[in-house]
């Protein structure tokens, strides 16, 4: 049976945006939040037992003082490592995973957890596995608010890059899309993601694929990809002729601080009338608009 590394920390509020960039850039399949107290954060990720995973411990140690170098006045960070097996995993996260709700109009939740719903709200059943998305990380809620506002109109295409947990599939066919794509290079998280999309009654709308983008032979009139800046970046090509001509790509899992160089990087394809972008605390998510082609 596999195993995994789980990283626990508890670190305060200031840090949790690049603490949480720093472990999913290393990797980390999934990351819970859970808040301490009005100034702390606790974190708990998972990475793979697979050799590599022994780094990661001594990597975020170093980043973590780097961290308390630039604030002396921070408490000591608290971290913790174990190893656990995947049948405990899933009982693990019920401990943690509680509705949460990421817009006005979406309530994520555990398919076990009986919520009451404000008038117009829809629930989002999000299985626990080992991928990430639950909705509570700022790039999937600007991810979801960024396609509320592309599919006002209903019965477009959607295709939905490193779908994860495939909170993002499932939100798009809840929107209207008619036809929603996931692919996914982990075959873990496609195994979850069409459990959460059978969850949800959807699977006639969201289909889900394990491969690459290059496997899938068709343009879509909105592309999402919420991963990381050195993917984003070399994946252009890819993401831009998989969208129909003034379609919508929407990017995240981008740093403020790097999303300017992103943002430039994709106009220079020529490709594009103008771009969009919105921000949560340190993270930013792009719209881009499609030329008449």
């Amino acid at each position: 049976m596999r195993r995994w590394l789980v990283i626990a920390l508890l670190i305060p509020n200031e840090f949790e945006e690049g603490v949480s960039n720093f472990l999913i850039e290393q990797g980390a399949t999934g990351i819970e939040e859970v808040d301490e107290g009005s100034n702390w954060k606790r974190l708990k990720t998972y990475f793979p037992e697979d050799g590599e995973e022994k780094r990661i411990p001594r990597l975020l140690r170093r980043y973590l003082k780097s961290l308390q170098n630039l604030n002396p006045q921070v408490p000591h960070i608290q971290l913790e490592t174990f190893t656990i097996t995947g049948q405990n995993w899933a009982e693990n996260w019920k401990r943690f995973f509680k509705p949460v709700q990421i817009t006005s109009k979406f309530v994520v939740k555990p398919p076990w957890s009986k919520t009451q719903l404000k008038r117009g709200q829809i629930p989002i059943n999000i299985t626990p596995g080992m991928a990430f998305g639950t909705g509570t990380h700022a790039t999937t809620k600007l991810c979801i608010q960024a396609l509320g506002q592309r599919l006002r109109r209903r019965g477009l295409s959607v295709l939905d890059v490193g779908t994860g947990s495939g909170i993002l599939s499932i939100v798009a066919a809840r929107l209207g899309a008619k036809e929603v794509w996931g692919v996914d290079i982990d075959g873990v998280a496609i195994e979850n993601a069409m459990e959460n999309v059978r969850q949800n009654g959807i699977s006639h709308i969201v289909r889900m694929r394990k491969g690459r983008i290059g496997d899938i032979r068709k343009r879509f009139d909105v592309v999402v990809a919420n991963i990381d800046l050195r993917n984003l970046r070399r994946m252009r090509w890819s993401l831009t002729h998989h969208l129909e001509s003034q379609g919508f790509l929407i990017l995240s899992g981008v740093l403020e601080e790097d999303g300017e160089r992103l943002r430039q990087h994709y106009m220079d394809t020529g490709h594009f009338q103008w771009a969009k972008m919105v921000k949560e605390g340190e993270w930013v998510c792009f719209t881009f608009k499609g030329k008449l082609s």
